[in-house]
């Protein structure tokens, strides 16, 4: 399916095209030259402003298991969930150090996944190890005596896959490719209604300025605060308190002390 056959999408491209004075679109007339150029640059456009930012609205949370191990440089090589867009961060620590190339995260963080117990709870894409083999759980449960062991229990499909080996894995916290626009907060959706335009702007007025215009509006120019940047702000207001840390050097020279 289209990503322009939903009634959100196409308001989200109408309101793109109105910017430009262009004739809007309608679900299901695919063979409109405006809604051939919509659905051309929708994703595109929708991807470009997740990544932009570490929005609130599309962070998750999730376990990456280890893919191989990278020939110098690093420890381990994960494969990152099916859905990133960019990482953000591992294992809980902002100082964590990780390198993306190849679409494999690159570290020497992760861990072996705990073994697996009875009477315990686990959620979807949680890990686990039983007899030197990891198993991913593919629905959330309480764990038995014996029936849905990873492996070995008579109801093991119903609850975990294997990995087919023993693997680390990697808390990772990144930002997913978000297409369920009802949850988008709307300055963050007015961020990709000027981004679709901005792309959709080349075909339909075929005028470099309108383009140039309408980059300088969402990311800034010399002159101008884009809005991007008052998005970023919005956003950023959403949260518990920051941490901050201070260098050691900078504590030494206040204290005296090294």
């Amino acid at each position: 399916m289209s990503m322009t056959d939903s009634a959100q999408n196409i308001a989200i491209c109408n309101e793109s095209l109105g910017l430009l004075g262009a004739e809007e679109i309608t679900v299901g007339a695919t063979t409109e030259q405006n809604h051939i150029y919509c659905t051309t640059f929708f994703d595109d456009a929708r991807d470009e402003i997740l990544v932009a930012h570490k929005w609130n609205f599309a962070k998750k949370r999730a376990f990456a298991i280890q893919t191989t191990d990278p020939l110098f440089g690093y420890d381990n090589a994960y494969t990152p969930p099916s859905d990133y867009l960019k990482i953000v961060q591992i294992e809980e620590e902002p100082d964590a150090e990780f390198e993306v190339e190849n679409a494999l995260i690159l570290t020497d963080e992760g861990a072996a996944p705990s073994d697996w117990a009875d009477e315990t709870a686990y959620l979807v894409g949680e890990y686990i190890t039983n007899d030197d083999v990891t198993f991913v759980c593919i629905a959330a449960h309480t764990s038995g005596d014996t029936d849905d062991e990873p492996g070995v229990g008579a109801e093991t499909a119903t609850y975990w896959t294997s990995q087919s080996g023993d693997f680390s894995i990697l808390k990772v916290e990144y930002i997913y490719q978000h297409t369920t626009f009802s949850t988008w907060p709307i300055y963050a959706k007015q961020c990709l209604v000027l981004n679709l335009a901005r792309m959709l702007s080349s075909p339909i007025k075929q005028d470099e300025t309108v383009s140039l215009n309408l980059q300088a509006m969402l990311w800034g120019s010399k002159k101008v605060i884009g809005y991007l940047d008052t998005a970023r702000s919005i956003d950023g207001m959403e949260g518990g308190a920051i941490r901050i840390k201070t260098a050691s050097w900078l504590k030494a020279r206040r204290t005296g002390r090294s």
